[in-house]
């Protein structure tokens, strides 16, 4: 197995369809403020989105004929394939698994698998009507930034069940999903059955189902970023129990096993489609 820290430079919460049911694809990191990254699609009409289980919550603004629409969309449990089917020009912003973006006033639960109106949970103060008006990425990215850090966050209390949530996505999210309730209970200090209950609580589902899903997420970047290795070799290092189970949540998260979604990638050059913003010389 080769070294790994290609996981620290390129791992998001992706969503790979996204990349390859688009004409044009572009991307940035961010990582601050609880966002993960920027990115904007360009698609024929008619074609639809894939979205994957992935744990996050994206801001996606669609720019239309008769003005731009802003959604908030949660993570689906399995795959979902019809997203902004008419659409042609989206800007989207998500968030780290797990965070809660500054102002948005619906939970994490209630939006799994949904799609909602942003302007209908959000600050009236922030400028929707601005970012309308941007076409270029830079301008669309700059500009939300602008926007969103006005917004006031507030602190978690300390020994809060907020706080807790947050420590335990942490954790989760730094192991690459690979640990333990067992283990995640002797580090905060609380109870397996009270973690359990506060993750349900936030997210709809439990810290289980979310290691399944980041995990999954490592396994898809894996093989995004052109790791030849057998299925049978690397599963295990990210912490599946054998193939089996490898193949059986790629079937249930991402709709196809590895095989072939490794082969999907390759006939559709993945990575040439998914351009990152600074390889062009463009800073956020």
């Amino acid at each position: 197995m080769e070294n790994r820290s290609w996981k620290r430079e390129k791992l998001r919460s992706t969503q790979p369809f996204f990349v390859l049911n688009s004409e044009s694809f572009i991307q940035e990191s961010y990582r601050k403020s609880g966002i993960s990254h920027f990115y904007m699609i360009t698609k024929k009409k008619g074609v639809p989105l894939r979205m994957i289980p992935n744990g996050s919550i994206d801001f996606i603004f669609s720019y239309e004929p008769d003005g731009m629409k802003a959604w908030v969309n949660g993570t689906p449990l399995s795959p979902v394939d019809d997203l902004f089917t008419d659409s042609t020009d989206l800007f989207g912003v998500r968030f780290m698994p797990g965070t809660h973006p500054t102002g948005l006033a619906i939970r994490q639960k209630d939006l799994i698998g949904l799609r909602f109106s942003l302007e209908d949970y959000y600050p009236k103060n922030f400028d929707f009507q601005g970012l309308s008006g941007k076409t270029d990425f830079l301008d669309r990215v700059r500009f939300f930034i602008k926007e969103y850090s006005k917004l006031k966050k507030d602190e978690p209390e300390p020994f809060g069940m907020e706080s807790l949530f947050e420590t335990v996505c942490d954790m989760i999210y730094k192991t690459d999903g690979q640990i333990r309730i067992s283990d995640l209970a002797e580090k905060t200090g609380y109870s397996d059955r009270y973690i359990r209950k506060v993750f349900q609580e936030e997210m709809g589902f439990s810290p289980k189902i979310f290691c399944n899903i980041l995990r999954l997420q490592r396994a898809i970047e894996f093989i995004n970023y052109g790791f030849d290795e057998k299925t049978a070799d690397w599963a295990a290092s990210l912490g599946y129990y054998d193939q089996a189970q490898c193949i059986r949540d790629f079937r249930k998260y991402l709709g196809m096993t590895p095989r072939q979604y490794k082969k999907l990638i390759s006939r559709d050059n993945y990575q040439e489609r998914a351009v990152y913003a600074h390889d062009l010389g463009l800073k956020i």
